[in-house]
């Protein structure tokens, strides 16, 4: 399972990008939402790169989202999330640079400091 969050809001944003978001159900920052890997979503997430970020999920940190809404979280469904403590790194850098965009290999931090 892939975990994806937006992180910076609508203001400049190509339309072709918003119309991906939409299509991810992320629609305001902080909504993260739970993905399965297939090839088409996976181009989905890379033409967000800019505006999310995204990576897997162990188990733990759904079971936390669950909690937090209350209830079993399933596919393409959003949560609604608080800012991660302490803030994000940069929300203009990717993750290799280090910022907070694009795809991570440790999502699990991130969500539990949004939780």
């Amino acid at each position: 399972m892939i975990a994806a969050i937006r992180i910076r809001g609508t203001v400049d944003t190509e339309e072709n990008v918003e119309k991906t978001m939409e299509s991810l159900n992320l629609d305001q920052k902080n909504k993260c939402v739970i993905l399965e890997e297939s090839n088409s979503v996976q181009g989905m997430l890379n033409k967000a790169k800019d505006y999310i970020t995204f990576g897997r999920v162990a188990e733990e940190s759904l079971e936390k989202l669950e909690e937090r809404k209350g209830e079993e979280v399933s596919k393409g469904e959003t949560v609604r999330l608080s800012p991660p403590t302490g803030g994000f790194r940069d929300t203009k850098k990717q993750v290799g640079q280090g910022g907070s965009l694009g795809e991570r290999e440790q999502m699990n931090d991130l969500i539990n400091k949004m939780v």
